[in-house]
């Protein structure tokens, strides 16, 4: 689930990858500095385009080490770099069952100490000096055995910092990649295999189907260390070796395919290999209010290029503009200092903080034919119920895209309110999202009969006897509406159209005698007026509440370049269906254009 980039940045990191760095993030600091325009704008039809000036998001450094070996040899206490052709062992060994691996025909000399264990990161790193036991009480750790990244850490960024607690070494380091690791230990030396995929089918993801990414390497006896890439679809990741920090180390960028023994020796070396950088959020609305007016709601970008992102979506940036009370703390306080670093005079209420990519599954009008089917969180999972209601067979397009921008546009109101009861003050979401025990059944379904809010919770059936049944979770997958107190923070309907609710707390999972999943839990009731209680009335009320929104729909393409025809098409086909979503998830008492004029 996305957060809003107000709340973001004090989010926990996300469980995807591996160590014990977390990227101290420049946006908290700098999200009220002002913003400034960073490209030329025009329309194409109903459409916004923004053609980025010439540098606005530095350079690419893909990367370009398919079918080389790239061999660190012990210099001292340094190591001496150089690139050559692909050595490949193809007997990769067993396959690893965890992270720890232990050696016992010699140790491996790294970073002034010899190992004779270690953890192998499940997406291509290593790390010294800690037991997989141990990482169990680590927040950072547990979830690769590797080295960790904050969640929307960019490797241009990243991965100049990752020297920290731990001696490591970066493989081929790329959050978010799963699948088998294999070792066989020689007398001298010790090779690790990786076969992983990235991520697919997801909203998430930049593919439907899975991708081949084969790298290995060998440590030898006599401290030297070789790696090598077979087949690599990926190219973003970071590569390098990463002693335990002192005075006297420092980590120094390279080139890896253009070095030679005759550079160096390097203590600490590594290349990031990245996308474009992500904009600020400020420059582009102020881009787009500047050239255009201050006439959107909420602005989505969607791009021909990708950015240095390991989700191919994007959270939002909001909520910035409108004077509404009673709706909970969203904390972006309506200041004059946030107003102008978005350059609105208050009109301007959320957008995407980054641009998503046109080729990501997200800005997709559906499942290529033949796409694997996914889990619950995938809309391949879906397939014959979306398609039953269609004369095609098929389902809503675009339904991934109308989900997020559903989701996203929902944090401009949800969820940051409690409840008070019996005089206590109970929270009902794990914000900025309802917490999964809330009963937040969707008013004005979109793809299937039974939904949770957009903005979390759940649909939960009572039995009666302590426990509880769930009949739908609360992720945007298929895309979902709002719930009745969504629309009531939202403006959309009374305080007497919500039904009383309930939330659950001490959730327990357990099986009824049929083996299917049900939830022990303590269960409170709620009605809207514990909510006024908490709060205080939503102001404006549903009689002046604002019913007619506009959203700027816009495509940005790299410094002199025109929008290909594809991002025009389904960019288009976004804006069409939102506009659709909108009305319906709503129950049409509320009207969404994309108009940029």
């Amino acid at each position: 689930m996305r957060k809003s980039v107000a709340h973001l940045w004090h989010s926990a990191v996300f469980a995807s990858c591996g160590l014990l760095w977390i990227a101290s993030l420049s946006y908290a600091q700098t999200q009220n500095e002002p913003g400034r325009s960073i490209g030329k704008v025009s329309t194409k039809g109903d459409l916004i385009v923004m053609e980025l000036d010439d540098g606005a998001l530095g350079k690419v450094n893909l990367f370009d080490l398919t079918g080389h070996t790239v061999r660190f040899t012990p210099d001292g206490s340094r190591y001496r770099v150089d690139t050559g052709p692909l050595q490949w062992d193809s007997d990769y060994g067993p396959e690893l069952a965890g992270a720890e691996a232990s050696l016992q025909k010699f140790a491996f000399p790294f970073s002034g100490s010899v190992w004779r264990s270690f953890l192998i990161g499940a997406t291509g790193s290593i790390r010294f000096g800690i037991s997989e036991r141990s990482i169990a009480h680590d927040p950072y750790g547990h979830r690769d055995g590797g080295i960790i990244l904050d969640r929307f850490g960019a490797l241009a960024g990243v991965a100049g910092k990752l020297i920290g607690k731990a001696p490591a070494i970066c493989v081929f380091l790329k959050p978010r990649m799963s699948g088998p690791h294999y070792l066989k230990e020689l007398s001298d030396r010790v090779v690790i295999t990786w076969d992983l995929t990235e991520p697919f089918g997801s909203l998430l993801d930049f593919t439907w189907i899975k991708t081949v990414n084969l790298f290995q390497v060998v440590l030898n006896r006599d401290g030297s260390l070789v790696m090598s890439y077979k087949e690599l679809t990926a190219k973003d990741a970071i590569v390098g070796i990463y002693p335990v920090p002192s005075d006297t180390i420092k980590p120094v960028a390279v080139h890896f395919s253009s070095l030679s023994r005759k550079d160096g020796p390097f203590a600490a070396v590594y290349e990031s290999f990245h996308y474009l950088v992500p904009p600020r959020p400020q420059d582009l609305s102020c881009t787009i209010i500047k050239a255009l007016g201050d006439k959107f709601d909420f602005l989505a970008y969607y791009s021909d290029f990708r950015m240095d992102n390991q989700e191919a979506s994007t959270p939002s940036d909001g909520p910035i503009g409108g004077n509404i009370t009673g709706i909970g703390n969203t904390e972006h306080e309506q200041t004059l200092e946030v107003l102008e670093s978005r350059c609105t005079g208050g009109r301007y209420q959320l957008g995407f903080a980054q641009p998503v990519w046109v080729g990501s599954n997200e800005a997709q009008e559906g499942p290529p034919e033949g796409a694997p089917v996914g889990d619950i969180h995938n809309i391949t999972f879906y397939s014959r119920q979306l398609g039953e209601g269609s004369p095609e067979g098929k389902s809503s397009p675009y339904n991934y895209a109308v989900g997020h921008l559903g989701h996203e546009v929902g944090h401009r109101w949800s969820a940051y309110v409690s409840a008070k009861i019996n005089s206590e003050a109970i929270s009902l979401g794990s914000w900025p999202h309802w917490a999964p025990g809330l009963h937040a059944p969707v008013a004005f379904p979109y793809s299937l009969p039974v939904e949770a809010s957009t903005l979390g919770g759940g649909v939960w059936q009572d039995n009666f006897d302590g426990t509880f049944t769930q009949l739908r979770d609360g992720y945007f997958v298929p895309a979902t509406g709002y719930s009745y107190l969504d629309l009531y923070l939202m403006g959309m309907i009374s305080a007497a159209e919500v039904p009383d609710f309930f939330i659950l707390k001490n959730l327990r999972a357990s099986k009824d005698v049929n083996g299917q999943p049900i939830f022990k839990a303590e269960r409170t009731k709620v009605t809207i007026q514990d909510v006024i209680a908490a709060e205080g009335p939503r102001l404006p009320d549903v009689d002046h509440s604002q019913r007619k929104f506009n959203t700027g729909i816009v495509v940005v393409v790299e410094h002199g370049r025109s929008p290909s025809h594809e991002l025009i098409q389904r960019a288009n086909g976004i804006r069409q269906q939102w506009i659709q979503y909108w009305e319906t998830t709503t129950g049409h008492r509320s009207s969404m254009t994309a108009n940029p004029r």
